[in-house]
């Protein structure tokens, strides 16, 4: 078996992802950018490190990645599997994410960028991260067929890897990483632990004003068309 890579832009679903098919598959879940001597957080007590005598990537392991397709980061053979999110979800939840998570845990000093510009420069980034890998013949997902039909959707990645795991395995995958259960699992690692925020789909309805829309069918309509979450500009 090789490395399984799950690449993602952040707030996509990618830890939820990666640690149901490490469950699903008994392997370890790591992170592309954590290594021995990383010090932004207690990382031992990351439910993904807790028991691991090493930071460094294994040969057999289920990697969360947020790097573009060619990273040297990737300099390894593995299964890649592109996790994709609604553009529009992804920039409300980093928003948070940045301002209070990685604040109140010490890992940026301070955030003070307006919204409005968060919008925009999110919007863009998401946009270029995303149709970079729709080009590469990988593995697609989407984050909203996993909240719909999270078995379904677990057995069909497994098969396209070329994994057989049984139904009453991926259910118990399922089960061990619910919302609830990501967040008490991250609590022992974090303080302010708002890691695991709402998970839901759709929520940008309550966030993006009309200008922010705007800002949004600029930066990253075609993506938005390209990947099925809307059908033109009329939205």
């Amino acid at each position: 078996m090789k490395r399984i890579i799950v690449v993602e832009y952040p707030k996509s679903g990618g830890s939820w992802l990666v640690s149901m098919i490490g469950h699903a598959l008994s392997l370890p879940r790591r992170d592309i950018y954590v290594r021995n001597g990383f010090n932004l957080f207690d990382v031992s007590r990351h439910p993904w490190y807790e028991s691991a005598d090493s930071l460094e990537l294994t040969d057999c392991c289920v990697i969360k990645s947020h790097e573009l397709p060619g990273s040297p980061l990737h300099n390894f053979e593995g299964v890649f599997v592109h996790l994709i999110r609604d553009g529009r979800d992804v920039i409300v939840s980093k928003y948070f994410y940045e301002k209070e998570f990685c604040v109140m845990n010490g890992i940026y000093k301070s955030f003070d960028i307006p919204f409005d510009d968060f919008v925009r420069k999110t919007a863009a980034e998401w946009s270029h991260f995303v149709l970079s890998w729709l080009e590469r013949p990988v593995i697609s997902c989407f984050y909203e067929e996993l909240l719909a039909e999270p078995h379904q959707t677990l057995s069909r990645l497994l098969c396209l890897m070329g994994e057989k795991v049984n139904d009453t395995v991926i259910a118990s995958s399922i089960e061990a990483h619910t919302k609830e259960k990501m967040r008490e699992a991250l609590g022992k690692a974090f303080t302010h632990n708002t890691f695991v925020r709402k998970g839901i789909a759709g929520d940008w309805k309550h966030h993006l004003n009309r200008s922010h829309i705007e800002a949004v069918k600029q930066a990253a309509g075609k993506a938005l068309i390209r990947t099925g979450y809307v059908p033109d500009d009329n939205w």
